[in-house]
């Protein structure tokens, strides 16, 4: 404690001489004719003829310094804890913020959404397109915004809050300081000792210079910090409103794409009334009855037919329609896998013609304690020219079945799969064992087996591992009527032995071994 106060002390410097060098002027004024005095006043201030020493005149706060610091320690350690929060928040958004949202379809938008490492924009992006599935309206996103953004201010000024309080409290603590002080001087009774005077002075203003200073160093770092804040939330909120306008902007083009499909109709209408004319002439009639015909019909039947005027040039004959995802497999992944261990996963997205969808977004999902997959509970992928998606799954400490689940999005239909892989526990890392001292008549068994239990480094039972069990001395037996057996240990990770202890009194000694490890057992043969 006393190496950080002068740490900080150091810092004060200059504001502490200022404080003080008052107060060795007060104490001196009314000596100024007696020299011995003057100097016997600066010794008591901690100075002397070569000036002030800072940690000496801190010293003569009366122990007031030590909760100052500790409160100022504290203080500022949220301060930093806020700005490197701030800090890694925008390094980590970054990517985000420099995205060209105006040249990205929706599929991109939320591939890169997805993959991003977790920020306050993000976070708010992935609600929005999850609020932008189910519900595109604008003010409903603007809602979500509002909302997002009011949370992130609440949640500052509760930081903000906790800061004044410890600047308040640093402040107190100097006036506390005050007021001993002035109480030691008058308590004492003794108010004509000039010494007893200023060491009472000294308490007093010394522990409230450090108090109101580590007050206003609190203050106007918070008050910073708010800025930085403010200035963060701002560029937040104009990224997401940059979303907003972008994801209106692809509705209104989708509704704009559907609604020019009855045009084709009316440009194939045009050409029927301009060869109704040459009828007259002897011409051809079957061409115009086919063109006549074709105003009567529904309108998807013109859309089909009218690309048939136009084919001569063969401009149209090269579009192939864009196959839809129909199918989702499983391409790789293992059945077993030990725990806290990363697997590889692959699924294949195919039409209904069984090939390839490339660039389909696959979108997975840890499904309860399951792990993780690429350091998140959710990942949106991509498929690749062989319709494949392939992600490390991360697998959780604990044994047992593990799910993922697997979906299509943009599928017309339910197109979703579950992905399981059963977490093994790993090689047995840590042994106890019961049924130790043991004691039965001779010739009969001991009250309770001798027990082993292993786990893994991580806790988890390991279950069929061969433990050996042997006498050592004694002629004790196993209930396989022989001084050696070997059990496997059951689900709990568990090998039990029945002993029975052998026909003479005495020790009986068993050693039971796991690999390199040996574990001790003794049993004592009473008389009957």
């Amino acid at each position: 404690m006393k190496r950080i106060s002068h740490v900080l002390a150091r810092a004060l410097a200059f504001a502490l001489v200022l404080m003080a060098r008052p107060v060795q002027l007060a104490a001196a004024a009314p000596q100024q004719a007696d020299t011995a005095a003057a100097d016997t006043t600066a010794a008591t201030l901690g100075g002397g003829g070569s000036g002030v020493f800072l940690w000496d005149l801190i010293g003569e706060a009366g122990g007031f310094q030590y909760p100052i610091f500790f409160v100022f320690i504290v203080g500022l350690f949220l301060i930093f804890a806020k700005v490197y929060e701030l800090f890694t928040d925008r390094r980590e958004a970054q990517e985000l913020e420099d995205a060209p949202l105006a040249d990205m379809d929706l599929k991109r938008i939320t591939m890169r959404v997805a993959n991003q490492r977790e920020s306050m924009l993000a976070e708010l992006q992935a609600t929005m397109l999850n609020v932008f599935q189910t519900s595109k309206d604008a003010a409903t996103l603007h809602e979500e915004i509002a909302n997002f953004i009011q949370f992130q201010r609440e949640r500052f000024d509760t930081f903000k809050r906790r800061v004044d309080f410890l600047s308040d409290t640093a402040g107190a603590l100097g006036l506390l300081g005050t007021v001993w002080g002035m109480f030691t001087v008058f308590s004492s009774g003794n108010t004509s000792d000039k010494e007893v005077v200023l060491l009472g002075m000294g308490t007093a203003l010394i522990s409230t210079a450090l108090g109101l200073i580590a007050s206003i160093i609190l203050n106007l770092s918070s008050t910073e910090v708010y800025s930085f804040f403010d200035r963060r939330i701002d560029q937040i909120e104009d990224k997401a409103d940059e979303l907003r306008f972008r994801l209106m902007e692809l509705v209104m083009h989708e509704n704009g794409a559907a609604s020019p499909a009855p045009a084709p109709v009316q440009q194939a209408a045009a050409p029927a009334m301009a060869t109704s004319a040459p009828l007259a002439d002897g011409q051809a009639a079957a061409p115009t009855e086919t063109v006549a015909a074709a105003p009567s019909s529904s309108q998807p039947a013109p859309a089909a037919e009218a690309p048939a005027p136009s084919s001569g040039d063969g401009s149209d004959a090269g579009v192939v329609a864009a196959p839809e995802p129909e199918q989702l497999d499983v391409a790789q992944l293992p059945a077993r896998a030990p725990v806290a261990t990363t697997t590889r996963a692959i699924v294949r997205v195919t039409d209904a013609q069984d090939q390839p969808v490339a660039d389909e977004a696959v979108q997975v999902h840890v499904q309860g304690d399951g792990g993780h997959v690429a350091g998140q509970k959710e990942a949106t992928l991509a498929t690749d020219e062989e319709g494949r998606a392939a992600f490390d799954w991360q697998l959780p400490r604990r044994a047992g079945v593990h799910t993922v689940a697997a979906s299509v999005p943009e599928a017309s239909g339910d197109l979703s799969r579950t992905l399981s892989v059963t977490a093994e526990p790993g090689p047995p890392e840590q042994l106890a064992h019961s049924g130790n001292n043991q004691g039965a008549e001779v010739g009969h068994a001991l009250p309770k087996p001798l027990r082993v239990r292993m786990q893994d480094a991580h806790d988890n039972p390991v279950p069929d591992h061969p433990v050996q069990f042997e006498v050592e001395m004694g002629s004790g037996t196993f209930e396989n009527g022989s001084q050696a057996i070997t059990i496997p240990t059951n689900d709990d990770g568990i090998a039990a032995a029945a002993f029975t202890v052998g026909d003479e009194p005495g020790f009986n000694t068993i050693l039971a071994q796991v690999g390199e490890k040996e574990i001790k057992f003794q049993a004592m043969g009473l008389e009957g």
